[in-house]
């Protein structure tokens, strides 16, 4: 039995479990029964020469990411799960080293990648959000251990991709816009990143659910996320006088909501969007946008590094794909915690109603 597996069946972390088996550091009393138990029934032998090997050297992991403040903080909740696993794992000599680049450069992602490849770093972490500079920066270095996050990328080869299907999210936005206007009209689709794999293929998937419903008319636009925004949505429904439902393929929806409500729109149109950041939140309890996906930002991050941790220091073998669960976020579901708690059971059950 590996340490692996002995936090698997204890439910907790692999660094709590070394902690347990060499009486270090501080760990719950239950906790130390439960590990305990688990070793004394299946077994357990330490491998002291490849201990030996991990304490002798630090293992570190390059963490590749766009500006952890742009998209309205979305990579920052990647980035908080990443030192999350980071720390469990310090204790085992495992360290990080965080590079961000510019998203709408290239160039910046390339160099951000040589930074971490020239200081050391023995595997990456990355978001493949410009696919020809992350190939690109990949093929340099062929023997290079790596894990996506937030988005696959075809034709490559990860150690781990732990990923949303953005078709599959995509379709499920279709179903729920179906859902929540099952009217005829237009329907838009608001890419902001057009070059990003998983930004193509949730368009892709919200089209292909309304593929055979032929009362409804597709339309995708691309957008720059500026202060031309409102001219542009405004733009749109002079255009599309009967638009329905709009989906934004990313977090930027609370931005168009913004925009359609301003223009007194909201009330004839449906808006679907991406994660729950904190301004998309807000957008959903007061109304403005009436579903989003979520995919788990710091779960993304803490298992990816959890999977390099495995295969870099462990010898295993990572899970190839890692799914992401698609978390449907209503607002029957994201009622203001503070207005719940500050009334009777009875009382937030007929608010909900």
């Amino acid at each position: 039995m590996t340490i692996s597996e002995i936090a698997k069946l204890a439910n907790v972390s692999i660094g709590t479990v070394d902690r347990v088996l060499h009486n270090r550091g501080r760990v719950a009393p239950e906790t130390i029964v439960k590990v305990k138990k688990i070793v004394e029934d299946n077994g357990y032998q330490p491998n002291t020469f490849a201990r030996n090997l991990k304490l002798s050297k630090t293992f570190e992991i390059g963490v590749l990411l766009p500006l952890l403040h742009s998209e309205y903080g979305y990579w920052n909740l990647i980035y908080e799960g990443v030192l999350k696993a980071a720390k469990e794992l310090a204790p085992l000599s495992v360290t990080i080293r965080v590079e961000e680049f510019d998203r709408s450069n290239p160039i910046s992602f390339l160099e951000k990648g040589e930074l971490l490849m020239k200081g050391g770093s023995d595997a990456i972490l990355m978001a493949p959000v410009i696919p020809d500079a992350a190939r690109a920066l990949l093929s340099k270095y062929l023997g290079l251990d790596y894990v996506f996050i937030d988005s696959p990328l075809p034709e490559t080869h990860p150690v781990s991709s732990v990923v949303q299907d953005p078709f599959r999210g995509g379709f499920m936005a279709g179903r729920m816009m179906h859902l929540l206007s099952p009217h005829e009209g237009t329907y838009i689709t608001v890419q902001t990143h057009t070059t990003a794999y998983n930004s193509l293929e949730r368009a892709r998937g919200f089209n292909s659910y309304f593929a055979d419903k032929e009362s409804y008319h597709m339309v995708e636009l691309e957008m720059q996320m500026n202060n031309e925004g409102e001219n542009f949505i405004e733009r749109a429904y002079q255009h599309y006088t009967d638009i329905r439902g709009i989906f934004v393929v990313n977090d930027a929806v609370h931005r168009i909501a913004n925009f359609v409500s301003l223009l007194g729109r909201k009330g004839q149109t449906i808006l679907i969007g991406y994660d729950l950041i904190e301004q998309n939140r807000k957008a959903v309890l007061n109304g403005k946008v009436d579903c989003l996906l979520s995919q788990r930002p710091d779960f993304q991050g803490y298992t990816a590094v959890y999977q390099l941790y495995r295969k870099g220091m462990l010898n295993q073998v990572p899970e190839t794909n890692i799914c992401v669960p698609i978390d449907i976020v209503l607002p029957e579901n994201l009622m203001d915690e503070k207005t719940f708690c500050g009334m009777g059971s009875s009382q937030a059950m007929g608010k909900r109603g």
